[in-house]
């Protein structure tokens, strides 16, 4: 079990796919104080959790203590981590000093005029002199901290990653990247099931996106093998306040919360999340859109399927030479669910048919959406246009 604590209620930046910057906060906004979190950190031992990381929605090195709260973290012999985006240097040193397991840096770009468009209010430049002066630290005082650049991939950001890359490996840190996704869940749902709600920011930020939630992409992940919500069940998050919270995924932690930590075992407080009735509801309606795959793994497999890749060449292109102009997005030429011919697709797809019998696909349908409709199976029935 890990364990993900906002130590504070607030980001000094407002980033236009995360929730600090789409969504309305009206959580907590107070910090956290140490003796409260050394409690949390005491019974979350004897509960079994093996790692706490002091980062969900927002900015950890914002608390003046972080040094304290992973040295708390560290005494108790638990893993530690942070995230952050590093465009504060006020408490950088006694959140490295600490020695937390990975101090991870959050960014999207190389130059000023690409980054602040993904992290707006940020100045890439004080990030680049930020891990400057952590490379130095960690040299001075021969710390083991692993420093971990993770670059948030967008369509218009790609050539960009390269020279990130390679200023980030000659400092010494590991670079690793993935496909930003539009986030929070509330806010995910409201794009999926056309909710009034969405604003014309958020339309210009799905633009920028690779993976939009859209109908194909929804698709896709609502046809994969059932999954469970690993963000549900083995990640626990905990608010400034000490809430627990059905999962990390969800912005609005006021209404989501299932109990005081120190109040209750968390036997209590995992089952709260799947039988408190808001809760399940949440759950219920995000499963049936495929959404927790698409929070989770968007960086982790499933998500990097042949299928999904297409959708990303298709997007990309869309954006750099021509206009989007529908959510349908690579669709062109696919056969639709209800005009699905099984039995022909089976006929003449014998490896297919022998797949479906062994269990390694749901059915044809399953196949094709993922792989034959890229690979030219034929069979499928009748052409979709679109």
């Amino acid at each position: 079990m890990n364990m993900y604590i906002d130590i504070v209620g607030a980001c000094n930046l407002s980033c236009p796919s995360c929730q600090m910057g789409n969504s309305e906060n009206l959580n907590f906004k107070k910090s956290m104080q140490l003796d409260m979190f050394r409690q949390i950190v005491e019974k979350a031992k004897r509960e079994g959790v093996r790692s706490i990381f002091l980062y969900n929605w927002t900015e950890p090195l914002v608390h003046p203590k972080i040094g304290e709260f992973i040295e708390i973290v560290n005494a108790a012999g638990l893993n530690s981590g942070v995230s952050t985006n590093l465009n504060l240097a006020k408490n950088m040193e006694k959140a490295l000093m600490a020695e937390p397991g990975f101090f991870r840096i959050s960014l999207s770009g190389f130059y000023q005029e690409t980054y602040e468009k993904g992290h707006v209010g940020g100045d890439i430049e004080v990030v680049k002199q930020n891990m400057i002066a952590l490379h130095d630290i960690k040299q001075r005082y021969g710390l083991a901290t692993q420093v971990d650049v993770y670059y948030h991939r967008y369509l218009d950001n790609m050539e960009e990653e390269a020279l990130m890359r390679e200023f980030s490996e000659r400092l010494g840190f590991k670079f690793t990247t993935g496909y930003s996704v539009m986030m929070p869940l509330e806010k995910t749902l409201a794009i999926v099931e056309g909710d009034s709600s969405v604003t014309e920011t958020d339309l210009e930020t799905l633009k920028r996106l690779a993976l939009p939630p859209y109908a194909d992409l929804v698709n896709v992940i609502q046809n994969y093998p059932p999954q469970i919500c690993v963000l549900k069940d083995y990640w626990l998050v905990i608010d400034c306040n000490g809430n627990t919270v059905l999962c990390c995924s969800i912005f609005n932690q006021t209404e989501y919360q299932v109990g005081k930590y120190l109040d209750m075992p968390l036997d209590e407080l995992t089952r709260r999340k799947s039988t408190q009735k808001n809760c399940a509801d949440m759950c219920d309606r995000c499963a049936s859109k495929g959404m927790h795959i698409y929070s989770m793994n968007n960086n982790r497999g499933v998500l990097e399927s042949h299928a999904v890749n297409r959708i990303i060449d298709f997007q990309r292109r869309s954006i750099l030479e021509l206009p989007i102009d529908s959510e349908q997005l690579g669709r062109a030429g696919e056969v639709s669910a209800e005009n699905f011919d099984e039995a022909q697709y089976f006929q003449l797809n014998e490896d297919v048919r022998q797949a479906v019998q062994s269990g390694a696909f749901s059915s044809g349908y399953q196949h094709y959406l993922l792989f034959g409709r890229l690979e030219g199976r034929l069979g499928a029935g009748v052409f979709t246009v679109v």
